[in-house]
């Protein structure tokens, strides 16, 4: 029997659930309760005699959180499994929880057996697996975990990291992987779609995402940001069905850490082998996989047959020498070309950025050179003074470098023309795209739309906008519809007429924005209306 105990400040509670759960069904005996979490932590300070905590977010003196921070740091031999029960405006608390080691949570408001057996059911799963001391909890002392993470690094980054090893004076590393023969292995890369302040949590959520599932994984952090994965499966078992695993462990476990982190992740998945020793090749087929989020986009998985990996860098499609002549002479129509670069840029798929580099580092050399040539330098265009090249090696998406890169040729414009050439120009932009707006509001109109009407990319028109005018582009389409509509109800048209007149396809949208604008209903306002009349 798994010990239990349960945690909370209302005794109703604690007797509720003693009662109501048969939990020696569950192969679970319930032989503490705690008021708090200090008494808590006493009795597993003291005893360490208990399996499965069942803890309530808020408590008096020692809160849920406290409690596991406290365990946490205590680096308990025989720590108990924790599940936590949360009310509905305890989210926050509730993912701080699980990373501080939670294993599961139970809404207050579900508190009956059809709710909390199936999550106690996982935690005896997950006792069971503990207690069989599997080769992933890792049942060696904490140097030989080390030892062996750097093993795995060295093997997966390195292609020749087996010949450095002194292997005659030491055959621990042969004992080591000795247990990975006769095994299918999947290599993965796992890459974080931004910038995390503590990669230590990403690597608690995605190891207790795995721990639930059944399949032997060895974790390693490879670099600051990123992860590597190593899956292992029985030898019989056929491609298909490894496959099937792996995309229900990967997807699981990128929505486990999409619910609790709010990040997305790129996963690159290797083709599957037998030898350690090719771990190296099939770790750089990953990463290179996980990397085509450059070009693709963020949030997916990349398998080897669904993406065909150029191999080389790829020709410059663009020739940007026009567009420097144009910026030279003040002409307007470098924007042109500078979108139309771009666009073919764009149109590179599955690319990363290493080996989209080439191109990327071609056009910044030759901004500079003509920089040069003008008797110009770099720190008159950058606000900052790390190297061009350099800032562009951070950007994990084609998407923000093209943004980053048309902002810097418009600084590069900028240097060349006055303080007010360039506010003149803003001004003539932001004016034409209002009398666009006031001639085509009424039919569907979109910041895309307008900015390829306009010859200029979304991110600098709405920039420019805001600007000049001091709202943004789809506030000031809304003022435009809703003025123009409470003008035509003080007519006898029929609302849903009006709606259309004015580009609102759906009445009671229309109804719902004009409220939000005019503090009333369309109908409500023309009562008033007809009234002031009277």
């Amino acid at each position: 029997m798994f010990r239990v105990m349960i945690v909370d400040d209302e005794p109703l509670v604690r007797l509720a659930l003693g009662t109501i759960i048969p939990w020696r069904d569950l192969e679970c005996e319930v032989v503490a309760e705690a008021a708090d979490g200090r008494e808590a932590w006493e009795r597993i300070a003291t005893d360490q005699d208990i399996d499965l905590m069942i803890i309530d977010m808020s408590m008096p003196v020692m809160d849920a959180n406290a409690l596991l921070s406290k365990m946490k740091e205590a680096n308990l031999t025989n720590a108990p499994l924790s599940i936590v029960l949360s009310a509905h405006s305890d989210f926050d608390f509730v993912r701080k929880a699980f990373l501080l080691g939670a294993l599961d949570y139970i809404m207050k408001a579900n508190l009956d057996p059809e709710h909390i057996i199936p999550v106690i059911h996982k935690a005896v799963r997950k006792l069971k697996e503990n207690a069989a001391s599997s080769w992933r909890t890792d049942p060696y002392n904490d140097s030989d975990r080390k030892q062996r993470e750097i093993w795995l690094r060295g093997l997966f980054r390195e292609k020749d990291y087996f010949y450095s090893l002194n292997l005659t004076q030491d055959d621990s590393f042969q004992r080591w992987v000795s247990q990975y023969a006769n095994s299918q292995h999947v290599i993965v890369s796992i890459l974080p779609d931004e910038r995390l302040d503590n990669i230590e949590h990403l690597s608690n959520i995605i190891r207790q995402g795995l721990e639930s599932l059944k399949i032997p994984f060895q974790l390693i952090q490879i670099k600051e940001d990123e992860h590597a994965l190593l899956l292992c499966f029985e030898s019989r078992d056929s491609y298909l069905n490894v496959r099937a695993r792996v995309i229900e462990l990967l997807d699981s476990l990128c929505n486990t850490v999409k619910n609790f982190l709010n990040v997305t992740l790129s996963v690159g998945v290797a083709d599957s082998c037998t030898d350690w020793k090719i771990w190296h090749s099939r770790y750089i087929q990953a990463r290179h996989l996980a990397c085509l989020r450059f070009s693709e986009g963020p949030g997916r998985v990349y398998y080897p047959e669904s993406v065909s990996v150029d191999v080389g860098p790829p020709i410059a499609p663009w020739d940007y020498r026009d567009m420097m002549q144009l910026i030279e002479k003040g002409d307007t129509q470098w924007q042109q070309k500078l979108l139309a670069g771009l666009k073919q840029l764009n149109e590179l798929s599955k690319m990363t950025l290493e080996s989209s580099l080439p191109v990327y580092e071609e056009l910044i050399w030759n901004i500079g050179a003509w920089l040069h040539a003008q008797a110009m330098n770099w720190n008159q265009v950058l606000e900052t003074r790390r190297r061009p090249y350099e800032i562009v090696e951070q950007f994990m998406f084609r998407e923000d470098l093209h943004a980053w890169i048309e902002q810097l040729v418009v600084l590069l414009a900028d240097v060349l023309h006055s303080e007010k050439q360039r506010e003149d120009y803003s001004q003539r932009l932001v004016e034409r795209v209002k009398r666009y707006i006031e001639q085509n509001y009424c039919n569907p109109i979109t910041l895309g739309q307008v900015s390829e009407w306009a010859q200029v990319t979304e991110s600098h028109l709405s920039k420019q906008f805001v600007k000049e005018t001091g709202e943004h582009f789809i506030e000031h389409v809304t003022k435009l519809r809703i003025n123009e509509a409470a003008r035509l109800i003080e007519s006898d048209m029929r609302m849903y007429e009006i709606a259309l007149k004015v580009g609102y396809e759906n009445p009671e949208h229309f109804s719902r924005v004009f409220k939000k604008y005019r503090g009333m209903s369309p109908q409500k306002y023309r009562d008033a209306y007809a009234w002031k009349k009277k």
